[in-house]
């Protein structure tokens, strides 16, 4: 009985273990198999999605800015056309000044080298100034003369040059001309011209009046002051009144290149023959030019004039009923007489390639100045 009783506590314990390790009521076993799966796909996404994550992306190298290559140094027009758009900027009605003003401003380069461009500016009001432009970077400072110093001094007036290269004012020196399947081409400005008298008064010779005339010039995109002075200092010595006092009378003719000047100097003695002087003025400088330069202004080498003044001492008899004997010798006297030393090239009427020689003459020990026209190989 007793040995019945222990084996019965036996088996009720272990019925008691079995059933306390066993599923609980309602649960599938199945069922805790997806939950746990669903839970670890739960925790690995939250980790994949968290911000905490470091997020990897594809190395890229690093960029920097492009290096930008310097300026270009400024060309003397570059510098001009930055500078005459400044001053259409600067001066609203520069463009009335210029078309009815009888005194114009003018400009134009006073000097150039490697480090600065300087440009003169003269207004109608008579103001002089200087601007000192920087090849390299465009910027410009300003010096004005002042007539009680005798000197120029520095302004507070700063500009650069450069921004206004192509900055178009209104109404522009630069007309923009649109034409079809090419980009707008700039026309450049036409400078005005002007040639008047300098000096206006009347010479007295053997009691009469005669005209006394000394030119100026003036180009509307040129300083001419140089020219005008030189002009004014050489010809103001010949004298108004009294002993060997002068008549001076001139003429000009204007290229698209050149102002060329002819003066004469007479007295009253009609055996004394006249005198000449010559003045040649480069329109895109307003500077006074050697012969040289005048020549090929005129679209001629200095080879090509020298042909045509020989050619025209060919023909060139000396004077009027010279004896042919007599004209030989003053042909191959004047053969030798055909450069610069002893010929003056001017532009005279109608555009022809002019000159002053100073040539032999039937009837005298001497020479004597004379005109000839190079083109139709005559004395004029």
């Amino acid at each position: 009985m007793k040995h019945f009783r222990l084996t019965l506590l036996a088996v009720l314990c272990a019925f008691i273990v079995c059933a306390c390790s066993a599923t609980p009521a309602g649960k599938d076993p199945k069922s805790s198999e997806g939950s746990a799966e669903s839970s670890a796909e739960t925790t690995i996404s939250s980790l994949k999605e968290s911000p905490d994550t470091p997020e990897y992306s594809e190395l890229t190298p690093e960029t920097t800015p492009a290096e930008t290559e310097p300026p270009k140094p400024l060309t003397d027009e570059e510098a001009m056309t930055g500078f005459t758009n400044y001053l259409y900027f600067k001066i609203k009605n520069l463009q009335k000044i210029l078309d009815e003003d009888r005194v114009p401003c003018t400009w134009g380069i006073a000097s150039s080298n490697k480090n600065e461009i300087m440009i003169m500016f003269k207004s109608n009001t008579g103001a002089l100034l200087r601007y000192h432009i920087n090849r390299k970077s465009g910027k410009a400072y300003v010096t004005q003369y002042s007539v009680i110093s005798n000197s120029f001094f520095r302004t507070k007036e700063t500009v650069n040059i450069r921004s206004y290269i192509n900055r178009k004012p209104t109404p522009t020196p630069f007309a923009i001309k649109p034409s079809q399947g090419t980009p707008a081409a700039k026309k450049a400005v036409k400078p005005k011209i002007k040639v008047s008298n300098a000096v206006s008064k009347e010479s007295i010779i053997s009691g009469k009046k005669h005209p006394y005339r000394i030119p100026k010039v003036s180009i509307s995109t040129r300083n001419t002051d140089a020219a005008n002075r030189k002009m004014k200092s050489e010809l103001s010595k010949y004298p108004l009144k009294g002993d060997g006092a002068k008549q001076i009378t001139y003429s000009y003719h204007v290229t698209s290149k050149l102002v060329s000047i002819l003066v004469r100097i007479s007295d009253a003695d009609p055996k004394t023959s006249d005198s000449f002087k010559v003045y040649n003025i480069a329109i895109s400088s307003g500077k006074i030019v050697n012969d040289g330069t005048a020549v090929k202004l005129a679209g001629k080498t200095n080879r090509k004039f020298y042909a045509m003044v020989k050619a025209t001492y060919k023909k060139y008899t000396g004077g009027s009923s010279v004896p042919a004997a007599e004209v030989k010798k003053i042909r191959k006297a004047n053969l030798k007489r055909y450069s610069y030393k002893y010929v003056e090239p001017y532009i005279g009427r109608g555009g022809h390639l002019c000159f002053v020689g100073s040539v032999k003459v039937y009837g005298g020990s001497g020479t004597a100045n004379v005109l000839f026209d190079a083109v139709s190989k005559k004395s004029i």
